[in-house]
């Protein structure tokens, strides 16, 4: 019967004294070893089963403890294992290998975004899966990905046509599926594929509007045909934008029967670190457009039965692209025009940009970079007033005129 056991000789030590783990087999009185990525720092370390006397043994024997039952497992599936050691390492290394695909793996990622409530992401996530495998096919490992594979992929997507935007994406798409393949221990790289890969330059979408077009969509009135999706998707704008441009999903999900709002954004949830709720109080403008479509528990119901977000996202981003169109707009209109709008006005108004990043749910940029951040908190009134102030300047109010709180009054700036 064959017997599959963890191996340390310290004949084979390296030049720093470190000695590799190895899998030994046995069987039939012969014996073949498997190389893991893993070592211990000196057979002093090794008690015959596993590491002791170092700061990491627990950590390092669990992980031994997963690729030996790895193995183990794969082995109960052999059709017969009463053959040589060599043909049973031969076998378990053909299996072990399918764990490294590209696409389970990928897959098995879009599933855990989906889990997440991350719907979008996991969409484009499944188009940028449907073009590695078309450059690189189905047999692809996670382990071949190196910095020539990402150039050969970088052409292939330029011969397809793609602009360095879409480039950006799917490369950024690939980072993240790497990086996180890395993380569950999937596959260990000496050197990480986009060390020294530069990622193309998105170009920066202009896609703010101005303060007309803003009070032109705040005041239209919609008639026929199409008089309910444009003023669903009208009011769903402007509720972003009285909101701190808050996205789609995180409006969708949120309770609005309080005064404030307060929600984690679900695009920046796995990668801000630290504080990572926002709260913020719901302005005047926005409790207007919430009153019409609140129902008993909190939420809001637009009358439409959408199985899926993306159905949702997909009606409203139409609507929106409709009225752009018919109010003669000069660019796009879309959704995420709302949130650029927002911090393009208080960048106009100048308010400090850490305001404007708590805000909106934004990670920080660079904050390793900027040592500040160390000795502040930023808080809701702060984001409260920078929000009454934006408010106040997209419709050129007068301090008479403006639904401001009292206490809120004296930080309103003039445009």
């Amino acid at each position: 019967m064959a017997t599959l056991s963890l191996n340390v000789e310290k004949a084979r030590s390296t030049a720093d004294g470190s000695i590799p783990v190895r899998i030994k087999i046995t069987s039939k009185n012969t014996k073949a070893y498997i190389a893991t990525r893993y070592k211990v720092d000196g057979i002093k370390h090794w008690s015959g089963t596993a590491v002791v006397k170092h700061p990491d043994a627990p950590y390092l024997n669990r992980k031994f403890r997963e690729i030996l039952m790895a193995y183990e497992n794969i082995l109960d599936t052999m059709p017969n294992s009463n053959v040589h050691a060599n043909e049973i390492k031969k076998y378990l290394e053909s299996q072990i290998h399918k764990s490294d695909s590209l696409k389970v793996y990928a897959e098995s990622y879009i599933n855990r975004l989906e889990k997440e409530s991350r719907t979008s992401y996991a969409q484009n996530m499944g188009y940028t899966l449907r073009y590695l495998i078309e450059c690189f096919g189905e047999s692809m490992t996670l382990q071949q990905f190196t910095p020539s594979a990402l150039t050969l992929f970088e052409k292939h997507l330029r011969k397809g046509g793609s602009s360095d935007t879409t480039i950006n994406i799917r490369m950024s798409h690939l980072k993240a599926l790497l990086n996180a393949a890395s993380n569950d221990g999937i596959v260990e790289y000496k050197v990480f594929p986009f060390r020294n890969y530069k990622i193309p330059t998105k170009a920066v979408r202009d896609i703010c509007i101005s303060k007309e077009e803003l009070r032109k969509l705040r005041e239209a009135e919609f008639k026929g045909v199409s008089e309910r999706r444009h003023t669903v998707a009208r009011d769903l704008f402007m509720l972003s934008f009285y909101c701190a441009g808050i996205n789609l999903t995180d409006l969708m999900d949120a309770r609005l029967d309080d005064d404030t709002i307060t929600f984690v954004r679900k695009k920046t949830a796995t990668k801000k670190q630290g504080e990572k709720e926002v709260s913020i109080t719901i302005q005047p403008e926005a409790r207007a457009i919430i009153d019409k479509y609140l129902t008993e528990d909190g939420k809001l119901d637009f009358g439409y039965n959408y199985n899926q977000y993306e159905q949702f996202r997909s009606f409203v981003t139409k609507g929106l692209n409709k009225i752009g169109e018919e109010l003669g707009f000069e660019k796009k209109l879309m959704y995420y025009s709302a949130r650029k709008t927002f911090v393009q006005f208080g960048t106009n108004l100048g308010i400090p940009l850490y305001i404007l990043e708590y805000a909106i749910g934004q990670t920080i940029k660079d904050k390793n970079n900027r040592p500040i951040h160390n000795y502040f908190k930023v808080m809701r009134p702060q984001a409260d007033m920078a929000i009454r102030t934006i408010i106040s300047y997209s419709m050129d109010m007068d301090e008479e005129e403006t639904p401001i709180p009292e206490w809120a009054r004296k930080y309103i700036t003039k445009n």
